[in-house]
């Protein structure tokens, strides 16, 4: 059973810790027709994300009963969209089975919990626990609670257990048993079971071989003389086509021994009625009488095609039609068109034109064909009749243009197609700033002076404070502190490291606690988080490390480790259910100056690393297929992961750029790199470009972005740079506080940035 399925009972009480964060869908499973003996319930990604889940239900179901419900809990993986497809199948006794009936639907949980129900229909009137063969199970007979596969058979002339054969085993019926005096022979009972009773069989002569005898020739006798039958209903033994289950011919003998001769055929009486041509009836086959007199048959031609209607036809006195609406032949088996009759030509319209029993032969209707927009297609007949043409036997989905990734996308339609594009589409349109993925219809509302859900207003609904404004947390020691690093976690909860120092705000929290112990006195120049736990990663000369559990509040293994790496920069993204953290910086040994390393579990004892050329001053990512590193000491580098091969390479970038100092990688197909002299470059999802406009000649210390035009950089001028997708603009200016440096910025959403620096800055928008 997978640990993300839960069988309930009652209420759902226990989806109340963690589904809240990671939604799931409470399914309620009912069956009113008959008790599954097996349930397997599975849930997956609408989307295709990740594997499917699920469990069989066997024993959950053994005090169950016809028309009663199972309910289970089907938790949302990470990874998956919001939207999940749950399934149920029924099975008749075991889930090793075949399949009875299956149902399915898709649910959007969001990030909380949501209902689901699916009924499993199937009959078993009977109640004997198997499925009648009509709906989709082995019954043979759902109205007898006796019979059904595995059932023992029984000496009954009745096929018990539904193998189609009755009464296997019980082949000695009529053979002779015993060996008494008296005539034995193998009998079923009155319970079914076969018993060997006293019989004295009376035979009767078969001459003709008919399978009946003559009744004037008996003799009774145990055993069954040869050219003797244990019947006497032979009317003339002589003849073998005459007996009792004969059919009666008209030919003027008594056929089946009824003493009546060609009855139903009423041979000899005078023809009466609307069609009295005079005469008398007689056989004119030995299947078939009628009047000795000239008379002829006329069939209605309705639809006036020249071929009159099979089924019975109008009789007349000679050979005249009735009228003009009659004719001879009877081979049209649809009166009501003109262009169905035997002999016609074959058109391409769902119709029988030849009266052959089959529907556009020579056409290749429902052949499968490439009906454009890359969907699946399948023949159909087109106007006129005379050709098919391609129908898509599912519509294509328009999409569009998605660049933020927060699944609206621009008003402009994008492809109409029946295969998802990938990356960068959405099927809903309407996103009023598709630069910025926290802007779109039905967003949330940050304060960012921007229209976040697309209504035309900006910050309502009191998210912003009186007056919005960059609000400093200083420093104890605001002059001898020097905050490198900063990162979010969490509601909320932030982590600032510099120096010797860290320290962490708790979210709902409105000051900072100093676990600067946890630094050993190392000189720490980056912190990062860790997906979902929070964890804080810290990094700094000499390759000092340390992880901080906001949960336990520990300090783990702080210390130097043999990585060889003065660490200027951390990361962290999920890795199926690890943690993968990559660390770069400078190289402390060998002739390369940079140095990046990575641990699966964070803390571990496994560091894969690897030498480059150029000093590394930042890293990031969202996984392995995205992840850069930019450094360079004199000009611009960047380098990115390969996932395949686990090694760095450095990408082709524009020259005349200083040294990068800052990256961020905003979706699998965008990404900032910042550096000195105001350089910035910007990927597309293939290639790096200079950015334009170009930002102000500042040393750009760091980056953070939310799409296309909604991007924050921090400056070594202590300043803040907003660009909106048109234009750059001064957001915050240190100076006009106290001169000074910012070193890294960090943000949840455009509502909740933090920068930090030299002189003990802590800087937060907006408040």
């Amino acid at each position: 059973m997978s640990s993300r399925l839960v069988l309930l009972v009652g209420l759902v009480a226990c989806l109340s810790i963690g589904c809240r964060d990671q939604g799931a869908v409470k399914l309620t499973i009912s069956f009113p027709n008959f008790k599954p003996g097996c349930i397997r319930v599975s849930v997956k990604d609408a989307q295709g994300a990740g594997e499917e889940r699920s469990m069989e239900l066997q024993e959950q179901l053994a005090g169950k009963k016809r028309g009663e419900k199972v309910t289970v809990a089907a938790f949302r993986e990470e990874g998956w969209g919001s939207i999940l497809t749950v399934t149920a199948t029924a099975f008749e006794q075991q889930c090793s089975d075949k399949p009875v009936f299956t149902a399915s639907d898709s649910v959007d949980v969001g990030r909380g919990v949501s209902s689901a129900a699916l009924t499993l229909v199937a009959d078993d009137t009977d109640e004997d626990g198997y499925v009648s063969k009509a709906s989709g199970g082995t019954d043979c007979n759902d109205g007898e609670a006796t019979v059904h596969p595995g059932q023992a058979e029984l000496c009954n002339t009745r096929d018990d257990n539904c193998d189609g054969k009755p009464d296997e085993g019980f082949e000695k019926v009529g053979q002779q048993c015993g060996t008494g005096s008296t005539c034995q022979t193998w009998a079923c009972d009155a319970v079914g079971a076969m018993s060997c009773q006293d019989v004295i069989p009376q035979w009767y002569r078969d001459q003709d071989g008919d399978g009946e005898g003559d009744p004037q020739q008996g003799l009774s006798q145990c055993a069954q003389p040869v050219g003797y039958v244990n019947n006497d209903r032979d009317c003339d033994d002589k003849r073998k086509e005459r007996y009792s289950t004969a059919t009666e011919l008209c030919n003027g003998v008594n056929d089946n021994c009824d003493d009546v001769v060609d009855e139903g055929f009423n041979t000899g009486a005078t023809c009466t009625g609307e069609l009295n041509c005079g005469g008398t009836i007689e056989c004119v086959t030995t299947t078939q009488s009628a009047c000795k007199v000239v008379t002829s048959t006329w069939y209605p031609d309705g639809d006036k095609d020249g071929h009159g209607a099979t089924g019975a036809g109008t009789k007349v006195c000679g050979d005249t039609a009735p009228s003009s609406y009659y004719v001879a032949s009877s081979d049209d088996c649809d009166d009501t068109k003109n262009n169905v009759y035997t002999g016609a030509p074959e058109f391409c319209d769902a119709l029988d034109n030849d009266c052959d029993n089959q529907k556009d032969e020579d056409f290749d209707v429902g052949v499968a064909c490439d009906a454009g927009n890359q969907c699946t297609g399948a023949k159909e007949c087109a106007p006129g009749g005379k050709s098919t043409q391609c129908k898509s036997t599912t519509p294509p989905t328009q999409y569009y243009v998605d660049n933020d990734f927060d699944q609206y996308g621009q008003n402009t339609p994008g492809p109409l197609t029946c295969s998802a594009p990938g990356a960068g589409y959405a099927t809903q349109s309407g996103d009023c700033d598709d630069g910025n993925r926290f802007t779109h219809p039905n967003a949330a509302e940050v304060c960012d002076l921007a229209d976040n859900d697309c209504d035309t207003e900006k910050d309502e609904g009191d998210v912003c404070p009186t007056t919005p404004a960059w609000t400093n947390y200083p420093s104890p020691s605001p002059d001898s502190e020097t905050w490198y690093s900063v990162a979010l976690y969490g509601n909320g909860g932030v982590w600032v490291a510099g120096g010797d120092n860290f320290h962490q705000r708790k979210p709902t929290e409105t000051s900072f606690q100093d676990l600067s112990t946890c630094t050993a006195g190392a000189s720490v120049y980056s912190v990062a988080t860790t997906p979902g736990s929070g964890d804080a990663l810290l990094g700094g000369n000499d390759g000092f490390m340390a992880r901080y559990d906001p949960t336990s509040e520990q300090c783990v293994s702080p210390g130097k480790k043999s990585v060889d790496t003065h660490i200027k920069g951390a990361t962290a993204f999920p890795l199926g259910n690890d943690i993968e953290a990559h660390f770069v910086g400078f190289n402390t040994n060998g002739p390369d100056k940079g140095r990046a390393f990575r641990v699966i579990t964070p803390q571990g004892t496994s560091y894969d690393t690897q030498s480059v050329s150029e000093e590394l001053t930042d890293v990031h990512g969202l996984s392995q297929d995205t992840l850069f590193a930019v450094g360079g000491a004199n000009t611009s580098s960047i380098y990115r992961f390969d996932k395949t091969s686990g090694n760095w390479s450095p990408e082709t970038i524009p020259n005349g750029g200083g040294t990068l100092l800052g990256v961020w990688v905003v979706n699998p197909k965008l990404a900032y790199a910042v550096g000195n002299n105001g350089t910035m470059y910007g990927w597309n999802g293939s290639a790096w470009s200079k950015f334009l406009p170009t930002p102000p000649g500042d040393h750009l210390s760091s980056v953070v972005a939310f799409g296309s035009r909604s991007i924050y950089i921090s400056t070594l001028t202590g300043r803040v740079y907003h660009y909106n997708g048109s234009a750059w603009t001064k957001a915050f200016d240190l100076g006009s506080v106290t001169p000074g440096q910012f070193r890294d910025i960090a943000a949840n959403n455009p509502g909740d940035i933090w920068v930090v620096g030299n002189k003990g800055n802590r800087y937060h928008w907006p408040q």
